[in-house]
């Protein structure tokens, strides 16, 4: 299968739910992205910074706001491991709205179809069916996977928090 018919696929499958669909599609793609970004961050770039952290502590340790810039470091440190989240929190909670929104319009199509031709006009009817239930699913598919990387990113960083608030009070 060529890069070509794979973007015909998706772009028919997204014809198939309707506007709501493609909202949903683009949300996803950008969660991905925040995703992908603070997995990147906790496993490479967190070190780095408690590094930075710890030999600024050094520094400081022994001064006589050393409890308040040592509260100071934590905080900073857990903001930059959880900055971001409140963004995927975010777009976990609006896409299964789209999809209910997507039901919403595929509903009104149905009922339209059956206010203008009876319940004789069955590929209309299904058309509308598939346009209620695809972003519903879609929706839903991409909430529970959002919702399950966004606790687990969470646990990841409340476990470095802990690790670099034993580190600065063992020194």
């Amino acid at each position: 299968m060529n890069l070509t018919s794979t973007l015909y696929a998706v772009n028919n499958f997204l014809e198939q739910g309707g506007l709501a669909l493609y909202a949903i599609f683009g949300i996803a793609v950008l969660l991905w992205i925040f995703i992908t970004e603070r997995f990147f961050y906790l496993l490479w770039m967190s070190r780095s910074e408690q590094r930075r952290l710890m030999e600024e502590w050094q520094n400081y340790q022994n001064c006589q706001d050393a409890s308040q810039i040592r509260e100071m470091l934590k905080s900073r440190f857990q903001q930059k491991l959880f900055d971001g989240m409140e963004v995927i929190k975010m777009m976990v909670t609006i896409v299964p709205l789209l999809g209910l929104l997507g039901t919403v319009y595929g509903m009104i199509e149905i009922f339209d179809v059956i206010a203008q031709n009876g319940t004789e006009d069955a590929r209309a009817m299904a058309t509308g069916i598939s346009k209620a239930t695809l972003p519903t699913m879609c929706g839903m598919a991409v909430a529970i996977t959002g919702l399950f990387f966004q606790h687990k990113i969470q646990a990841w960083a409340d476990k470095q928090t802990i690790h670099f608030n034993d580190l600065l009070k063992n020194l």
